[in-house]
């Protein structure tokens, strides 16, 4: 059966993220030990509660302000937070061909609003290649692997494609447990573990391809954002 709609994931499909430099950054900003502000980070009541939209960006930095003890610049928290993605340069021409060809297509995250916000000033050239169907756990109050928020994205799709079926739709994601929830889901999948890999294993669905992915070698990644 043929592919009608495409679902990336953003972090480490769309964009890289370092969460080492996010660490780093929060330790300059709070004046803590690393290891001290990576256990208040993943805390995981509090960043789950942020990230499935149940508690505000202003909420959540409070909750970290108390966590931490001290009351760090909100600029320079906000800063250190969302100053960690670069573009992940070579999907991003497959991504365009989706958009230039009118494939439909979407965006399926977990993520917080404080990065989503981020992404959407930071990355125009990519998020104005989803004009639609941009699905973040803190707007739908969902989180992938769970199968709630397949069937939302899927009746999200829907909405272009009334007819559309779950093994129409093909889902990518970095997360061996995200793409297995897809799948069991009926969703047609891509675990993302580097590009190459990745390109063998899309070129699969028939899907529309860029030339220069054809023949030559794709290029190396960079690190420069858009």
């Amino acid at each position: 059966m043929s592919i009608r709609f495409v679902y990336f994931d953003l972090g480490n499909v769309l964009l890289r993220f370092s969460v080492h430099r996010m660490l780093s950054q929060l330790a300059e900003a709070t004046g803590l030990p690393l290891e001290d502000v990576q256990t208040l980070c993943f805390d995981e009541g509090r960043y789950r509660g942020y990230e499935i939209g149940e508690t505000s960006t202003e909420e959540f930095l409070d909750a970290l302000c108390d966590a931490v003890g001290t009351k760090p610049n909100r600029d320079d928290l906000v800063r250190a937070i969302n100053d960690i993605f670069w573009a992940n340069d070579p999907v991003l021409p497959i991504v365009r061909k989706l958009a230039k060809l009118g494939v439909p297509r979407g965006i399926l995250s977990n993520t917080n609003p404080l990065h989503w916000g981020y992404v959407e000033e930071a990355f125009p050239r990519i998020w104005d290649c989803f004009p639609e169907h941009k699905l973040a756990s803190h707007l739908v109050r969902a989180l992938k692997p769970f199968p709630e928020i397949y069937q939302i994205a899927l009746d999200d799709a829907k909405k272009e494609i009334p007819d559309l079926q779950p093994s129409e739709v093909l889902f990518i994601d970095d997360l061996a447990p995200n793409v297995e929830g897809a799948k069991k889901f009926g969703f047609q999948t891509i675990h993302y573990v580097d590009f190459d890999s990745f390109l063998e294993q899309y070129k699969t669905f028939e899907l529309p391809v860029p030339s220069r992915y054809l023949q030559r070698e794709p290029p190396e990644e960079s690190e420069k954002s858009e």
